[in-house]
């Protein structure tokens, strides 16, 4: 099962480069830059950075939300919301995928042109405080619905990730475990023989 960083900077207890440094070394599948309160400018100067981060270790980046900048600075992937999928129409990158909330969207979606879908939350999370956790039945229909891969995200960490193992997903994402983690290394090895 593949294993997902997403970022956000300021849950880190170390300069952020730093952790993004000791994940692209960790074994990870991929790094997703996701910092929501950054503005184009700022988003775009870091995704540079980020990226070279991942290029010198062999780790897949994704941008996520700003397709643009994706494009701009030559990444090969991107992660965007259903709403902007539907509304501005599949990005001219290589590898696109899409946040859905239901099996609906996911259709849609794969329809539109994703590559691959994320769905969430399926525990409750500290990223969306007082959204209930959506559980497995849905995950499960649209893995059953859709050819493309599907990702199940929100409040995934190494005390619930074993729970995933016998869902038919490609991967899980997994944001605090990994933002605060002193070895992202041990981290990941943890989480291969808890999702194997």
């Amino acid at each position: 099962m593949e294993i997902v960083a997403v970022t956000e900077r300021r849950l880190c207890g170390r300069p952020f480069l730093e952790q993004i440094e000791l994940i692209a070394s960790s074994g990870a599948d991929m790094i997703v830059l996701r910092e929501k309160d950054l503005g184009y400018a700022e988003y775009r100067e870091l995704a540079a950075e980020v990226m070279r981060i991942c290029g010198e270790h062999d780790m897949k980046f994704c941008v996520n939300t700003f397709a643009d900048i994706a494009s701009e600075i030559g990444a090969d992937t991107v992660w965007i919301p259903y709403a902007m999928l539907i509304e501005k129409g599949r990005p001219r990158l290589h590898d696109v995928g899409v946040s859905v909330h239901s099996i609906d969207e996911a259709v849609e979606a794969e329809s539109a042109g994703a590559d691959f879908l994320i769905y969430g939350n399926v525990f409750e999370t500290s990223c969306k405080p007082g959204k209930e956790a959506k559980g497995f039945s849905e995950l499960d229909r649209i893995a059953e619905s859709v050819k493309i891969p599907v990702y199940a995200v929100g409040g995934i960490g190494c005390g619930n990730a074993s729970l995933l193992k016998s869902h038919k997903i490609q991967g899980i994402c997994l944001r605090s475990a990994f933002m605060t983690s002193d070895d992202p290394e041990e981290l990941v090895s943890a989480l291969r023989v808890s999702t194997s």
